[in-house]
């Protein structure tokens, strides 16, 4: 029988005859095995598999002859084969009965599928990696959303009691000393407690796509004092003056997400402005509102301007500043969503700028009306 036909075929072409030994091997199963063919003619077939396999092969090998037809082999199994150098490898074999000078033959087309079971490994490890970090963040969700409810709770009876010292000091009765100091310094702790824990929801629902943007008409200046005056105590604590020039600049916004950037980014500023001015300035012109917010502090260098928009990146080492690293990333994606851009110019020793440019309007064409929720992903 003439197989020079099968030289021609892309996959390495193995007959073997009913005793299981090798009849003839084409060229490209020379290149895959590393055998020749004169060394495989005449030795059995198993000679190609790994020594775990030989006996269940032999097993299965007469089960074909029995009922001989064209199918693939070990359907739903990982078959390997083995080189003439000990290697194995992951294969894909398809059988198809032969005659060869009227003896009753079987070839196998054996084909090296290592690449692809190595991809397909991957890309079932990337999945499970996905469903884990998703199950995660779930988790996140629903645990800081718990969080939050007693921390507002425990926010809401030290405003009392602050409240009922300060009338108790005014009105000259008799106050246990230091309480004022005490309650206030309570306060301070569970509002960042309370910082901390919005942080860790928001990011968990941005990773989830449940952020929603809820767009009415505003005024990005008078988002900038508003939240400017909220944020007044702690900017006094870190010696930090604020100058505010703000210009009209009208838009359809969320409300709550853009007084967040802004918290944010007066915080970031206010924690390495290294107590020297901070300025923030509100302009717009026909398509786009503006807000930068400007420090004279440390700086940042130009290979981690980028970075500090990363979930908890920070350009500064974690032992010399608190918080999680998660306001800039919470601000970037909020003014993503609205369409915006927000950006850092800033050199070290030389304070930094940090500047947010956001659509007038909502680029889709139309706002979505109250309580639509375009989502983040």
């Amino acid at each position: 029988m003439d197989f020079s036909l099968l030289d021609s075929v892309p996959d390495a072409m193995v007959i073997a005859d009913e005793a299981g030994n090798i009849v003839h091997a084409n060229a490209q199963a020379e290149r895959l095995f590393g055998w020749s063919r004169d060394d495989l003619v005449g030795r059995p077939i198993e000679i190609l598999l790994p020594a775990r396999f030989r006996a269940m092969h032999e097993a299965h090998r007469s089960g074909y002859h029995a009922a001989p037809r064209t199918r693939p082999m070990g359907l739903g199994l990982d078959l390997s084969g083995l080189r003439n150098d000990g290697a194995e490898f992951a294969a894909e074999i398809s059988l198809s009965p032969i005659s060869v000078d009227g003896r009753r033959c079987v070839v196998a087309a054996v084909r090296d599928v290592s690449e692809r079971k190595l991809l397909e490994g991957r890309a079932r490890l990337w999945s499970k990696a996905r469903d884990d970090v998703r199950e995660r963040d779930e988790f996140l969700s629903v645990a800081s959303h718990e969080l939050r409810t007693p921390v507002t709770a425990l926010q809401l009876q030290l405003q009392l009691l602050h409240r009922l010292a300060s009338r108790a000091s005014r009105s000259k009765e008799d106050v246990p000393p230091m309480l004022e100091q005490r309650v206030e310094a309570l306060e301070r702790q569970t509002r960042r407690i309370a910082v901390l824990v919005n942080e860790i929801l928001d990011v968990s629902r941005m990773r989830l796509g449940r952020l929603e943007l809820r767009y009415e008409p505003l005024d990005l200046a008078e988002i900038v004092r508003t939240t400017a005056a909220q944020a007044r105590d702690e900017l006094a604590r870190s010696g930090s003056p604020l100058r505010l020039e703000l210009n009209p600049a009208t838009g359809r916004w969320d409300r709550m997400r853009l007084e967040q950037v802004i918290a944010n980014l007066l915080l970031n500023a206010s924690k390495f402005g290294e107590g020297k001015p901070i300025t923030v300035a509100v302009d717009a012109d026909f398509d786009l509102a503006r807000v930068r917010v400007s420090d004279q502090g440390r700086g940042i260098a130009p290979e981690h301007h980028a970075r500090v928009f990363e979930r908890f990146e920070r350009a500064v080492p974690i032992a010399n500043f608190g918080g999680l690293g998660l306001g800039l990333y919470v601000a970037r994606q909020i003014v993503e969503a609205h369409g915006g851009e927000i950006r850092v110019e800033s050199l070290p020793g030389a304070g930094a700028t940090f500047t947010v440019e956001l659509p007038r309007e909502p680029r889709e064409g139309r706002a979505p009306a109250q309580g639509d929720a375009p989502a983040l992903h």
